[in-house]
C-alpha cells in the first residue's frame, strides 16, 4: 500500500514506494530505498514537498476517538490567521511599521476566542500538519499556548491580549537572522550562535519606537524570553525578579514548542520527553518553578485523547494521565483489549504525538 507523506513526517527506516525525481525528472532516490535521516534532510533542501512510502496493509484498530482528530472549523481558522500573521511579519520587515490595529484584531477576534479553546487547542496544534514558514507557525503556536495560560490563570482580558501579542511577536527578530544560520543542520559555530542570540534584541528594537512603545510587558516579554532565572540566559544575563513575568512564561512555552514541533533540521520530540527537559531546568533553577510546574500539569491533562507512536512501533491513544504528578506518564490503549501503563512498563516509551494524517 502506498501512502503520501509530507517531508516533515518522514522517519528513517521508511521505504520509498516511488522514485523521487528532481526538477529535470532525474531520479534522486530510487523506489525501494530505505530512507536514512541524511536522505530526509537532503530532500528538505529541495523544492520537494511530499513522497510516497510503501506500507504494509494493517488490520484496522477499533479505538474510539480516531474518526474526528481534526476540527475543520479550527483548522480553517488557523490557516486564515497564518496568512494574516505572515503578511503582518512581511510588512513589518519591509516597512519597519507594525500594523497594530490588524495585530489586535487578529488576537482579539481570532486567536483568543477561536484558537485558544482549552483542550481542543492542544490537540489541534499537535494533530495538524503544517506547511509554509516554520517561524510563523512557531510564533502562532507559542501565542496559542500563551492564550491558554492567560485563560487558565483567569487574567483580565486586556492582559491576555497583551500576553498573546508578546507570544506572537516573541521571535519576530529572527527575520533578521540569515536563513543559512537559522535553519542550519548540525551544530552551530560559536559565532553563529552569537548571531542567533541577537534575535531578542532585534525584535525589541524593531518594535520599541512604534505603536507598542508604551507596552513594556509586551516588549520585555520579547527581549527577555531567553533570559533564565539563574542568570545563564541572554541577551543580558539578568536573573530572578529582574525578568518580566511575560518573559518567564514565554521562555517555557518557547522551549516546549521548539522541541515538540518538526523543524527542517530536527524531528519533533514527545511532549513527555520535553516535560523531562523542562523539569530538569526547573530543578536547576533556570526556569520559574511556579509557571514551569503549572504549565506541565495543565498541558499534560490536555494531551488526553491524542494518538501516539510507541517505541514498539505500535500506535495508540492516550486514555489516562495522573494529574497529581508532574512527571506522570500516560496509559495508552493500543487495541480493543490492550492497555499499556507507561509508568509501570519502562521498556516502552512514547516516540511522538501523531498528527491526524499519520494515524
Amino acid at each position: 500500500m502506498l501512502k503520501q507523506y509530507n517531508l516533515e513526517s518522514l522517519r528513517a527506516g521508511m521505504v520509498l514506494g516511488r522514485d523521487v525525481l528532481d526538477t529535470n525528472a532525474n531520479v534522486l532516490i530510487g523506489k525501494g530505498t530505505v530512507l536514512t535521516q541524511d536522505m530526509i534532510y537532503s530532500l528538505m533542501d529541495r523544492p520537494i514537498f511530499s513522497v510516497y512510502i510503501q506500507e504494509e496493509e494493517k488490520e484496522e484498530i477499533n479505538i474510539p476517538g480516531r474518526e474526528h482528530l481534526l476540527d475543520n472549523a479550527y483548522v480553517n481558522c488557523y490557516e486564515s490567521v497564518y496568512t494574516r500573521v505572515y503578511q503582518l511579519f512581511v510588512e513589518l520587515l519591509e516597512s519597519e511599521m507594525l500594523d497594530v490595529d490588524e495585530l489586535r484584531a487578529i488576537v482579539s477576534d481570532e486567536i483568543i476566542p477561536k484558537l485558544c479553546d482549552g483542550a481542543k487547542a492542544v490537540s489541534q496544534i499537535h494533530n495538524m500538519s503544517r506547511s509554509g514558514d516554520y517561524l510563523i507557525h512557531h510564533c502562532m503556536r507559542v501565542a496559542i499556548l500563551a492564550g491558554l495560560i492567560g485563560h487558565w490563570r483567569k487574567w483580565p482580558k486586556d492582559r491576555q491580549v497583551d500576553f498573546v501579542i508578546s507570544g506572537l511577536l516573541h521571535d519576530v527578530g529572527k527575520q533578521l537572522i540569515p536563513p543559512d544560520i537559522l535553519n542550519k543542520h548540525g551544530k552551530l559555530t560559536p559565532e553563529e550562535f552569537r548571531t542567533i542570540q541577537k534575535h531578542p534584541e532585534h525584535g525589541y528594537n524593531m518594535l520599541k519606537l512604534g505603536p507598542l512603545k508604551d507596552k513594556k510587558d509586551i516588549l520585555f516579554g520579547i527581549l527577555q524570553h531567553h533570559e533564565r532565572c539563574d542568570g545563564s540566559g541572554y541577551p543580558n544575563g539578568v536573573k530572578g525578579d529582574q525578568i518580566n513575568e511575560f518573559a518567564l512564561i514565554l521562555g517555557i512555552l518557547d522551549i516546549y514548542d521548539a522541541m515538540a514541533a518538526d523543524k527542517a533540521y530536527a524531528r519533533r520530540k514527545s511532549p513527555f520527553d520535553v516535560f523531562n527537559i523542562l523539569y530538569e531546568d526547573v530543578l536547576k533553577g533556570k526556569l520559574d518553578t511556579e509557571y514551569g510546574v503549572y504549565f506541565m500539569r495543565k498541558l499534560c491533562h490536555s494531551l488526553n485523547g491524542n494518538w501516539v507512536l510507541l517505541s514498539t512501533g505500535e500506535k495508540g491513544r492516550i486514555v489516562y494521565i495522573d494529574e497529581s504528578r508532574v512527571k506522570a506518564l500516560p496509559v495508552v490503549q493500543v487495541d480493543d483489549n490492550k492497555f499499556i501503563d507507561l509508568n509501570r512498563d519502562s521498556s516502552v516509551k512514547i516516540e511522538t504525538i501523531l498528527r491526524a494524517e499519520e494515524v
